[in-house]
């Protein structure tokens, strides 16, 4: 068997991984990389089906590409859905800052007709590979994908080893051959998530006190509801615009994937939603929490908050997770200077960066290995892939790969 890296390798983005034998092959996610501007696309090869891990442009992003060719599509149904809500909006935005997208719009139709809906631990079969979905605790409805071919192949997709407000950690196979992990945070360990929850409360109670705004930049799917559970006191102080409204729309609709869907759908209930542009320009006035997609800062309904809040010292900007390197929200943080393609200018907030992240950090991703017992690891979905591999090479004398974009292996 070959694996071969179409994007993902030795970067966060574009994931996409072209798993074959002799006779068949099938692709295991197809996203975009958002950041720099314009947006990069994975390698594009033929295969004989694609399977989808979950709901976040850099790993379903590009899907609509590979519909050139009528393949079977294989995800959940939240994960479908949601992935749609996604990939219309980043061709909105593409065609806005004027550099489109490479797929029409019958491709994304024929994403949708195409694709198989399959439950977790559901058998189904992809090309001549027999699959199964796992739970990966990441977002609701997300994936790691095991493949059974000549050796058992276990893709992580993003990955949750611990519990969070919003989902169960993830779910893993007792054995695999060969596995593909995710690496964001392969080179740190995330401080204890209680403590860090606190943390945020606290700071997000300061403002309160000051009777002063804070804006909290959230990925739409995923960390906006988990940010919402975890300031449930506050509910009726909270307001939600951009995708984030919608997604958490969608999400209370499925709530078989979440913890507690009980919990959720009544924070949502109290919470105030922006539904138009004047909503939107008294919502600092009243609302003392503003919660907005974009979680890097990359577009939406946030920048037009950051943009307002800009002279307050006393308001507060809170980014509650990774910030892709080159990213608004990465460049904010690290020189007080907001820049995109459109607009540049000084912010004098309170910015704070907190680790609630829906991703596994070093512990984590070593005990996948411990726990699925691989012959070979291959480390993707990082910026230092190439070290975690050593790593791993030293610690548990098996076979790592750190590959760059183009690279095959075969395991």
């Amino acid at each position: 068997m070959h694996i071969k890296i179409l994007g993902s390798g030795q970067e966060v983005g574009r994931s996409a991984i072209l798993l074959s034998d002799k006779k068949e092959s099938i692709v295991m996610d197809y996203g975009v990389k958002i950041n720099p501007e314009p947006p990069s696309y994975p390698q594009k090869e033929k295969a004989g089906a694609m399977i989808i891990s979950h709901a976040h442009l850099d790993h379903c992003g590009a899907a609509p590409i590979m519909m050139s060719k009528k393949i079977p599509v294989f995800m959940n149904d939240v994960t479908l859905e949601l992935s749609m809500l996604l990939i219309k909006d980043s061709v909105k935005v593409a065609m806005k800052n004027g550099y489109g997208v490479p797929f029409s719009k019958n491709d994304e139709k024929r994403l949708v007709r195409q694709t198989k809906i399959v439950s977790y631990n559901q058998k189904f079969r992809a090309a001549h590979f027999d699959c199964f979905l796992y739970d990966s605790g990441h977002i609701p409805g997300s994936s790691s994908i095991f493949v059974n071919g000549k050796k058992k192949v276990f893709y992580t997709a993003d990955i949750q080893t611990k519990n969070s407000n919003l989902l169960k950690k993830c779910l893993l196979p007792q054995k695999t051959d060969v596995l593909i992990t995710e690496s964001t945070y392969s080179y740190k360990n995330q401080p204890e998530r209680i403590k860090e929850e606190q943390r945020f409360i606290q700071a997000v109670e300061e403002s309160l006190a000051k009777n002063e705004p804070v804006l909290i930049p959230v990925f739409a799917i995923g960390r906006a509801q988990e940010i919402l559970l975890i300031l449930e006191k506050y509910s009726k102080k909270i307001a939600i615009d951009g995708m984030a409204k919608t997604a958490s729309e969608i999400i209370e609709d499925y709530g078989a994937y979440l913890n507690d869907a009980k919990k959720l759908r009544n924070i949502l209930s109290h919470a105030h939603f922006i539904k138009s542009r004047e909503e939107r320009e008294k919502a600092l006035k009243n609302h003392s929490i503003i919660i907005s997609s974009a979680g890097m800062l990359g577009g939406g309904p946030a920048v037009h908050y950051l943009r307002e809040l800009s002279k307050s010292r006393e308001s507060k900007v809170l980014f509650t997770g990774f910030l892709v390197e080159d990213s608004p929200g990465r460049n904010l943080i690290e020189t007080k200077i907001f820049q995109n393609a459109e607009e540049k200018f000084k912010v004098h907030c309170d910015l704070q960066q907190f680790e609630l992240s829906a991703h596994a950090d070093h512990k984590g991703l070593l005990s996948i290995i411990e726990k699925t017992k691989p012959e070979t690891v291959i480390c993707v979905h990082g910026d230092r892939t190439d070290e975690f591999a050593k790593e791993i090479e030293e610690k548990y004398n098996i076979q790592a790969f750190g590959p760059k974009n183009g690279e095959d292996i075969k395991v």
